[in-house]
């Protein structure tokens, strides 16, 4: 579900909360579901995709906020 995808990719990040989650969206790809998203938190961005079914992280990525 939505709140287990943000739960999971908030473990990843100690000490962000949900407020920390500046986007999150629901899409497809290749008609498969996935949860997009970015956390904001320390200066740091996180940008992420989650699977829809298994709940994996398909891709994690790591920059400032200042790039």
């Amino acid at each position: 579900t939505e709140a287990e995808a943000k739960k999971i990719a908030l473990e990843q990040v100690p000490g962000a909360k949900d407020e920390d989650i500046r986007e999150f969206k629901i899409d497809y790809d290749d008609g498969k579901l996935e949860y997009e998203g970015s956390i904001y938190y320390n200066e740091l961005e996180y940008e992420f995709e989650i699977d829809g079914y298994s709940g994996a992280i398909r891709s994690w990525e790591v920059e400032s906020i200042y790039d």
